[in-house]
């Protein structure tokens, strides 16, 4: 056998196979042999039917599994054996030429992992949320929790503020004709007139009407008319007919309500108040956290424009087709495009996978791995937010599961990237005004270079960048 390794590009080699006949002989004799056993034939004794006969029906079937055999087994010996060379992703048989009793030619392309020269980040600035929670922050969550338990009272002959609930209908008027355009009705929406989505020209046209008030607002095009439409492109013109108003009986905060709300946890005020805050903080600590570690793969990826084998992108591509299927009973959709859904992906598929080449060459450079200590504080945790399981129950599963253990070690990696990449950036720590003002700015940067889109307002809401895999 002969075989040759040429580099195709410089994260892709191909793996070429020559085979002789003669060379093959015995493998060919054996797949005919073991073929010829099982054979059960009229006329003949099982296992004896002539050779010749074998070749005619099953030389074709025989001739591929042995090539393939004998290809798959030249390349585990001579490149997964090799400690030069380190294959990833799926091996993709791109030549197979070979029929039985002849010469066998096959190629093999396999990619290798990228070289990947970290970037000296220290003089690469990113923005960290640093929110401190203030006691204005605690009220607003404490006038939450209360709003929550309200009760609604029906206003009979009282006008809305801003803060009340209402139910309206909502019918699209021809301006042109001044008629009502039919099909296009929304009867019975209800929300509140303080919730941050519903559109400002909206709640001050109701604001100061009453149940049974039927009047017209103008609401321009951009957001929609209540939470959760789609948006308008032009400015449209409504009638609105007020159903019903309501305002809120709010409970009192007493000792009463914390125990009622906090179901006995809490007995007093004082300390249901010091545990809003302790939570606030928690939150806001994750949600700082979520954003940095989606401006990290961002930044990284821009620094680090490495170059991805087409095996890596396939295997992730792979998995977003399993999801699906996990997704759809273990069946793809009926309508499933594959090759459309593929396409759409691809660029997913890419960036994730070069991800996974810069995050493993921070882990490699930092020396960052899981430690004893590690697993237990993740087992702790997993503890406290699962009810009713111990550490050690934790501990116990976890090392019975080989890929949740796995999973749970590429986790506690991901932090410790995180942690390591935060401390390397020239890290800048920013108050949610600061924050968000850069945001809005960043935003409208984004839409000009879009084509001038009118800019939108930023807000400190985090984003999913962390797609870690095994492997």
């Amino acid at each position: 056998m002969e075989t040759k390794i040429k580099q195709a590009t410089p994260v892709e080699y191909e793996f070429e196979i020559h085979a002789t006949a003669e060379e093959l002989k015995p493998k060919v004799n054996e797949a005919l042999q073991a073929q010829r056993s099982q054979m059960d034939m009229k006329g003949f004794r099982k296992g004896k039917v002539p050779m010749d006969l074998v070749k005619q029906m099953h030389g074709k079937a025989i001739g591929y599994r042995l090539a393939e055999g004998y290809v798959q087994e030249a390349f585990q010996n001579e490149i997964e054996g090799n400690d030069e060379i380190e294959p990833v992703g799926q091996p993709m048989l791109t030549d197979l030429d070979y029929k039985l009793d002849g010469d066998l030619n096959a190629t093999i392309r396999f990619g290798v992992r990228p070289e990947v020269e970290l970037a000296d980040l220290s003089d690469e600035e990113l923005s960290m949320l640093d929110h401190e929670v203030s006691d204005e922050d605690v009220d607003k969550e404490v006038q939450r929790l209360l709003q929550q338990r309200a009760d609604l009272i029906p206003l009979d002959d009282e006008a809305a503020d801003e803060e009340d609930f209402v139910d309206i209908d909502l019918q699209r008027i021809d301006a042109e004709t001044d008629t009502p355009i039919i099909g296009d009705k929304e009867e019975g929406m209800t929300f509140f007139l303080d919730d941050d989505r519903l559109r400002d020209e909206l709640r001050e046209a109701i604001a100061g009407k009453k149940a049974g008030d039927t009047f017209r607002v103008e609401l321009p095009p951009g957001a929609p008319p209540e939470a959760g439409a789609d948006a308008p492109t032009e400015t449209r013109l409504y009638e609105v007919t007020v159903n019903d108003v309501k305002r809120r009986d709010m409970p009192e905060l007493d000792d009463e309500f914390v125990k009622d709300i906090t179901e006995g946890e809490f007995e007093d005020v004082d300390s249901f108040l010091e545990e809003i805050r302790d939570r606030l903080k928690e939150a806001w600590s994750d949600r700082s956290r979520e954003m940095v570690q989606g401006d990290i793969v961002d930044r990284m990826l821009e620094l680090h424009p490495i170059p991805v084998p087409e095996s890596v992108i396939e295997m992730y591509l792979d998995s977003f087709e399993n999801q699906v299927k996990q997704q759809n009973d273990g069946e793809l959709p009926d309508d499933f495009d594959k090759q459309a859904f593929r396409q759409q992906n691809r660029d997913d598929a890419e960036r994730q996978a070069r991800w996974m080449f810069v995050r493993d060459a921070v882990i490699d450079y930092a020396e960052l791995e899981v430690t004893d200590e590690d697993l237990q504080a993740f087992y702790e945790d997993q503890a406290d937010e699962q009810a009713g399981l111990t550490v050690d129950q934790l501990e116990q599963f976890y090392s019975q599961m080989p890929q949740m253990q796995e999973r749970a070690n590429q986790q506690i990696l991901s932090d410790k990237v995180y942690d390591y990449l935060i401390d390397a950036f020239d890290t800048q720590r920013k108050s949610l005004d600061e924050f968000e003002d850069e945001l809005k700015e960043k935003h409208e940067q984004r839409q000009a270079l879009a084509g001038g889109a009118p800019a939108g307002h930023g807000h400190a809401h985090g984003h999913d960048h962390d797609h870690d895999h095994s492997h």
